[in-house]
């Protein structure tokens, strides 16, 4: 704005200039995690299922860990789920997520994923919350297993639990918009193509789509190894 004001000849000088942008809490999130990481991450939450006074939330956040890293999800759009947004099309599991501009599109949830979603909305039915319709499909489990209403969890509190749960296994300085990059770059790690990425993440163009490649530029798979003379 002051920029503007300035190439107007409204203002002599920029009070802003030289002032560096505000980072989001996101922004640091320049990683993606490799396969072994994701599996460690997502073992390490089923540890806590052993674990009686822990089981509830484990179940909850094992169930949200691996929408994220499985699915590519956004934090946002995992945080506007309901319970209707769980179903069934031709065969497969997948929800009906409404993303960027209020487009409703489908995606796909891997079969052990969707049990996971089952085993949590089993569970919160029997410490007496039973979240059916438009309830929201991730609410607030408090220590001790205790469900204190069907509160959504807002987008603060997925950042909060993403963290917690890396840090646990041991990875740091990596949130939400990670595990968004991590789907991306281990999909097309292992021989998805771009376009089908690209639709999974709910992107509309294919470059923004390999900006969350954060690998594409490694040595073990490289374009020089598919070239024989």
């Amino acid at each position: 704005m002051f920029a503007e004001a300035r190439r107007r000849g409204l203002l002599l000088d920029d009070p802003a200039a030289g002032l560096r942008s505000i980072r989001g809490r996101d922004d640091r999130d320049g990683g993606a995690l490799t396969r072994g990481q994701a599996r460690d991450v997502l073992d390490a939450i089923a540890g806590d299922l052993r674990r009686s006074s822990h089981r509830l939330l484990a179940q909850r956040d094992l169930a949200v860990v691996s929408l994220l890293v499985r699915t590519g999800i956004r934090r946002s759009e995992l945080t506007g789920l309901r319970v209707s947004s769980v179903g069934m099309a031709l065969g497969h599991h997948i929800l009906s997520i409404t993303g960027k501009g209020n487009v409703v599109r489908t995606v796909k949830v891997p079969p052990d994923v969707s049990r996971l979603i089952e085993i949590w909305l089993v569970a919160s039915k029997e410490v007496g919350v039973e979240l059916t319709g438009d309830d929201p499909l991730f609410v607030e489990v408090r220590k001790g297993g205790h469900i204190p209403g069907d509160r959504p969890r807002s987008d603060r509190a997925i950042y909060a639990i993403v963290e917690r749960r890396l840090r646990a296994a041991g990875v740091e300085r990596l949130g939400p918009h990670g595990m968004r990059a991590t789907f991306v770059t281990l999909a097309l790690e292992g021989g998805a193509p771009l376009h089908l990425v690209q639709r999974a993440a709910g992107h509309a163009d294919p470059r923004t789509t390999e900006r969350y490649w954060r690998r594409k530029d490694g040595l073990d798979d490289n374009a020089v190894d598919y070239l024989k003379l």
